[in-house]
């Protein structure tokens, strides 16, 4: 019976003396959204990060989101009616990543359009706005 234990002891005593791994740091990625003249008459479209739909975005309003380091995907999910150009990002653990979008509606289309903002600039935009509540979107089994 000593034969059994002291071997798990000891097991035990060496696990105990290692720093647990934890999960990488995230960066912080802000998508957000201003009030637009006619745009989709206030109209949510949806969006997705590295093909994982992760919720909508409104007009005059912006979404938080924790993102893995490296380089991500963003696009909008495009109907019939909408097109949406994928935005590729490299993104670092504990870094801050804003991204403005825009809506341009032509005569048959609209075109969602994204770019990264300067952090001061993206801040002052975002005072006017309220925060959208996102969470991904389960997939259906």
């Amino acid at each position: 019976m000593r034969l059994l234990i002291l071997p798990w002891l000891l097991f035990l005593l060496i696990e105990s003396g290692h720093p647990q791994t934890s999960q990488p740091e995230q960066a912080q990625l802000i998508l957000y959204r201003e009030k637009e003249f006619i745009s989709g008459m206030g109209k949510g479209y949806p969006f997705k990060i590295n093909e994982e739909k992760m919720g909508k975005l409104s007009p005059n309003r912006y979404v938080q989101l924790a993102v893995n380091p490296g380089r991500i995907k963003l696009e909008f999910d495009s109907n019939y009616l909408s097109d949406s150009r994928p935005l590729w990002l490299r993104v670092q653990a504990g870094q801050t990543y804003y991204v403005k979008v825009v809506v341009e509606i032509d005569f048959l289309s609209t075109t969602i359009v994204m770019a990264p903002v300067d952090p001061q600039k993206a801040q002052q935009e975002l005072s006017r706005m309220k925060p959208e509540y996102t969470q991904p979107i389960a997939k259906p089994d």
